[in-house]
């Protein structure tokens, strides 16, 4: 095979594997949003007095089933695309604080609480989807609670993690992340852009059920609003991952190893 055919097909590999990086989490949104609206459809004396958050659209089977199948698919490709990103993180973290064994400590010990934080928020993510009020309510509330929380945490321990990085001396050798790239900066800014909506959402959820001056369905209304905007947040941070899988799988298919030289780059 020739250079330039081994190279453009490991960029079609790059490709192959990125898109479902952006694609599968894209469709969680759209189908929250058709959730939404398929429930006001389906329920129009629901929604006359209250407005549907989106677990109470999916305790709807017709809603419910195929959005469960859409977020499973969701949490396998985020189970799979976090496996080389939690190695570029701790082998970025690993070429730059050479000389500087504290600093590795510390962000070796963030990647892991990442991780399994992470790991909690995926779990609860899929348990709030394929078990829905109508199954079991106290379930699916504790699965609700779980990704909301650990998934905003996960998201902002990626964010500090970034950023100490990008503090670090840059390193010769093997740039696993462009940590100062365009779409890596828009990533770290957003990490806590979206806690900052998570929080927003959680004083939400706690001052809905008081009296407000405001009428308690436009409280409500935008309380359901925003919830759609923070799993909007989540899920778009998740997907500006897909130029660094892309660059790794690329990297991979061309050398056979994760390790990304400079030359690999450009």
């Amino acid at each position: 095979m020739s250079k330039e055919r081994a190279s453009n097909f490991a960029a079609a590999a790059g490709l192959l594997l990125a898109a479902p990086v952006v694609i599968v989490p894209g469709s969680a949104i759209i189908m929250m949003i058709w959730a939404r609206w398929a429930f006001y459809q389906r329920h129009p004396d629901y929604v006359q007095h209250s407005a549907p958050t989106v677990s109470r659209a999916i305790s709807d089977p017709f809603i419910g089933e195929p959005f469960a199948a859409v977020i499973l698919a969701v949490a396998c490709v985020m189970a799979l695309a976090l496996v080389p990103l939690c190695n570029a993180y701790l082998a970025t973290i690993r070429l730059r604080t050479e000389g500087n064994p504290a600093a590795r400590a510390s962000l070796r010990r963030l990647m892991y609480v990442f991780m399994a934080v992470q790991a909690c928020g995926t779990a609860g993510m899929v348990v709030c989807t394929q078990v829905t009020f109508r199954q079991d309510h106290d379930i699916h509330m504790v699965g609700s609670y779980f990704f909301f929380v650990f998934q905003a945490i996960a998201i902002l321990l990626s964010g500090i993690v970034a950023t100490r990085l990008v503090r670090l001396p840059s390193r010769e050798g093997c740039p696993y992340l462009r940590l100062e790239s365009t779409y890596s900066r828009i990533r770290r800014y957003l990490a806590f852009v979206t806690a900052g909506f998570a929080v927003f959402y959680l004083v939400l959820f706690v001052i809905k059920g008081f009296d407000l001056p405001i009428p308690e369905y436009d409280v409500y209304n935008f309380y359901t609003i925003h919830e759609i905007v923070t799993i909007s947040a989540y899920i778009f941070h998740f997907m500006l991952y897909a130029p660094e899988v892309f660059r790794m799988t690329r990297s991979l298919v061309s050398t056979g190893s994760w390790r990304l030289e400079a030359r690999t780059m450009a």
